[in-house]
């Protein structure tokens, strides 16, 4: 059997979301897909392909045990804390074959962040039958939203709600400025789950978080690009202080004469950059090539976006 999941990209309410905040997420085209096979050793065989077609991780796990049959590594450990949770919650399909061969294939280059952890454990959720947030939950931790962009048709408002299932909501992100959206990556990939379990819970309190789920309406209900700019530059200067941090555009972009606003945890991984055609050669000439245009990386099934790529 082949699965496919969706990489992500957080708009709004970054940190906020931890707290309740009503979050503007997107899925991308670009994903990875699983295939699994049964086998007649009884052992899980697991192999790992980059989006470059080369493997950049191999390893067995007896399947009773589900120890590794190299040395023990961060991705080994998580893999193992993931397969123990399957075989616990679906008994009937962990022992319906000796042993079982699964095959990963990434569409992005992993540093990038677009969720090569998220999609995995979607794609494992939906070959086991689980819900993929408990799954998460058991050995990542976080909010979710990522989760949920990975079998997305297209935007979504994301919100948690304490002891109950996420409310996850189509929403319609579809400006007539949406030519001038890009993402550009910044060339430091993020680890998440430090920065989740780093963050400072306490500073969310019910007024920011209002605040946030104000800006989240505001992304959604701009019908200009200048309206759009002043939203971000808002929701900028809100987490900048939440984090008592500088945003991105004031600590490496000064000279960049529109809006830009990170996206997901501060200081790597993607950006969001309003602009023109020659916003890729401005980024380019500052050592920052990797530069999509919005309809060249998201995935919208309304818009016929990405519909070339992946499954439906």
């Amino acid at each position: 059997m082949r699965y496919f999941a969706r990489g992500k990209l957080l708009l709004t309410a970054e940190y906020a979301v931890l707290g309740g905040a009503s979050a503007l997420a997107v899925p991308t085209r670009l994903g990875q897909s699983l295939t699994v096979h049964p086998i007649d050793k009884k052992r899980i065989e697991w192999k790992s392909i980059d989006e470059q077609g080369t493997v950049w991780y191999q390893n067995t796990f007896d399947k009773h045990s589900l120890l590794p049959g190299n040395a023990d590594d961060k991705i080994s450990d998580r893999l193992q804390a993931l397969l123990q949770r399957i075989a616990k919650e679906n008994c009937n399909l962990w022992n319906s074959a000796p042993g079982f061969s699964f095959e990963t294939k990434l569409d992005f280059n992993r540093s990038w962040g677009l969720g090569s952890s998220s999609t995995l454990v979607s794609l494992l959720a939906q070959w086991a039958e689980m819900n993929p947030y408990l799954l998460q939950q058991s050995v990542f931790g976080g909010s979710g939203y990522d989760i949920a962009c990975a079998t997305a048709s297209g935007p979504i408002r994301y919100t948690l709600v304490k002891g109950q299932q996420p409310l996850v909501e189509s929403v319609n992100f579809a400006p007539a400025f949406l030519d001038h959206l890009y993402f550009v990556y910044l060339n430091q990939k993020q680890d998440s789950q430090n920065e989740v379990a780093a963050f400072d819970y306490d500073k969310l309190v019910p007024k920011f978080i209002h605040q946030i789920n104000t800006l989240t309406d505001e992304f959604l209900a701009a019908t200009t690009l200048d309206v759009f700019q002043q939203s971000m530059g808002k929701h900028e200067h809100k987490i900048s202080v939440l984090l008592g941090s500088q945003s991105i555009g004031e600590k490496m972009f000064l000279d960049y004469n529109s809006a830009v606003k990170s996206l997901g945890a501060w200081g790597g991984d993607f950006i969001l950059a309003c602009g023109d055609a020659n916003t890729p050669n401005y980024f380019r000439e500052r050592g920052y090539p990797v530069c999509f245009a919005y309809k060249d990386l998201i995935y919208d099934a309304s818009l016929g976006l990405g519909a070339d790529l992946g499954l439906p």
